[in-house]
This record gives structure tokens, sequence and C-alpha cells, in this order.
């Protein structure tokens, strides 16, 4: 009865590299990058609008860590890796604005879908393309958007949410 269990898993690990889907983009080929087997990574994108009358008006897209189960999860997608590639992942995601005056969270529960195949994360109403960093709504242009370093990318939160830095810590 083992055996059979044993040479089951062994099948199907098997017939899960059969289904070769799609090469994802050379991350050379990327201005954004995001590791999708990083289950504990925040990711920060942040976007300027296209027009000059908007310009001091930021949007700082957070991709969040996963919960804990969806980090188990994860642990079979790196184990199989070598059959078959993770190429998307969903993500949980937090969306601030910032414009002179007026700081807000326009989105703290909502989901980000980032495909390494068609080099595209989706998001709440708007795309951002990982090759060029366009930001766009269906065929309209809303701006260009750069990937911030997890330590930028705090710096920027912890000033969004006036948060200083704990006494003797050093940016």
């Amino acid at each position: 009865m083992l055996f059979a269990r044993v040479i089951l898993v062994l099948v199907v690990v098997l017939l899960g590299g059969c289904s070769r889907s799609d090469a994802p983009i050379p991350a050379d080929q990327l201005q954004i990058k995001i590791n999708l087997l990083c289950t504990t990574c925040d990711d920060f994108l942040r976007c300027a609008p296209a027009s000059p009358a908007t310009a001091e008006v930021a949007t700082l897209y957070r991709l969040r860590e996963k919960s804990f189960l969806a980090q188990i999860a994860t642990i079979w997608d790196y184990l199989i890796q070598s059959l078959r590639r993770k190429t998307s992942d969903t993500r949980p995601l937090t969306v601030y604005q910032d414009e002179p005056g007026r700081s807000r969270i326009l989105v703290e529960a909502a989901r980000a879908h980032v495909d390494s195949v068609s080099g595209l994360i989706t998001l709440p109403g708007a795309t951002i393309d990982m090759r060029s960093g366009a930001w766009s709504q269906g065929e309209r242009q809303l701006g260009e958007c750069v990937a911030l370093s997890r330590r930028a990318g705090y710096a920027w939160l912890r000033e969004f949410l006036q948060k200083p830095l704990p006494a003797g810590v050093a940016e």
C-alpha cells in the first residue's frame, strides 16, 4: 500500500513537469523585478502621473508579505521549481496616495497579480508593465512606476504615516 502511494506521488510530480508553461521574461529585461518565491518580502512600487498638473501626487503600491498558510504553500512551489517554474503569483496589496496637504490610504485589502510571462502586474483599476514601468488603466496611460528598495519603501511609508525612526536607529 505504501509502495502504491509513493508511485502515485512520483507519477503526479513527473506529470506536473509535462505541462511546461511559457518561459518568464528574463530578469535583465525587467525594470521592475518581483521575486515570486519570496513570501515574506514587501515590494514597493512608486508611481507618478504623466500629467504635469498632477506631478506632485504619488501613489505607492505595497505588495505585502503573504499569510502564514500561503507561505507554507509556496514551499511546494520552491521544491518543484526544477520541474515547473512558478511564473505568476498573487500578493496582498495596500495602496497609498500622497499629495501635498493630503495623504491617504486608498485601498487596504486588495490583491495584486504578478505574471512574469506577460510581464504585467495587475492591480485594482490599473496595470504596471514590468519591462518599462508604464502604469496604465486600460488603454489610458497614467504615468510611470519604479521599484523602491525595501529600505526606501519603508522610509517612504514611515514618512507617510508620520512615524519617526526609533531612537538609536540610523537610516
